[in-house]
C-alpha cells in the first residue's frame, strides 16, 4: 500500500513527471513546517545542489498543480507551504487548514488555531458562492521583539 503523502504519489496523482529535484522539493515541504521563501529552501537544499531557478520554477509547478499554496504576510515576500487538504488520517498536521501569525520585526512565523467562525462562511454561501476558500494571516511583534525594543529605548 502507497502512502499518499509520498512525494512520487502526490507528483503522479498530480499528473506531473517525477524528478528527482521536485521529490527532494516535496519531501522537504512534508517533513518541515512552513511557511518559507523560495531563498530559504535554496538555503536548506543547497547541499543536494539546488538552485533558485529550479525552484521557482517548481513552485510555480506545484501551484498550478494544488501541492502547493502561496502565503502572503504583507511585507511583500511570497512563501509557499504544502496545500491544505481534508479527509483521511495524515500524521502530518501542517497539511489541514491553519493559520498564521508573523512577527513584522524577526520575521517568525508560528501556526495558529484561529479562524473564521462558522457564521462567516454561511453568511458567504448565501452570496451564491461555492468552493469557498479563505487565507487569514496576522502579524504582530512578538514577544522577545517587544523585550529587544523597550531594551533598546531604555539604553537611550
Amino acid at each position: 500500500m502507497s502512502d499518499q503523502h509520498a512525494p512520487d504519489e502526490l507528483l503522479k496523482n498530480a499528473k506531473l513527471k517525477i524528478t528527482e529535484q521536485r521529490r527532494k522539493i516535496l519531501e522537504f515541504l512534508l517533513s518541515n513546517h512552513g511557511p518559507f521563501t523560495v531563498e530559504e529552501m535554496a538555503q536548506k537544499l543547497k547541499s543536494q545542489g539546488f538552485d533558485l531557478a529550479t525552484i521557482y520554477r517548481s513552485m510555480g509547478t506545484f501551484e498550478e498543480a494544488g501541492l502547493v499554496e502561496k502565503r502572503l504576510f504583507g511585507d511583500s515576500v511570497i512563501r509557499w507551504e504544502m496545500a491544505a487538504h481534508t479527509g483521511g488520517s495524515c500524521a502530518h498536521d501542517h497539511h489541514g487548514h491553519h493559520h498564521h501569525l508573523m512577527c513584522t520585526e524577526c520575521k517568525k512565523i508560528i501556526q495558529i488555531d484561529v479562524c473564521l467562525p462558522p457564521s462567516t462562511q454561511q453568511e458567504l454561501s448565501r452570496l451564491g458562492y461555492a468552493d469557498l476558500k479563505h487565507h487569514l494571516e496576522f502579524s504582530g511583534i512578538c514577544p522577545q521583539c517587544q523585550v529587544k525594543r523597550l531594551k533598546k529605548k531604555e539604553s537611550k
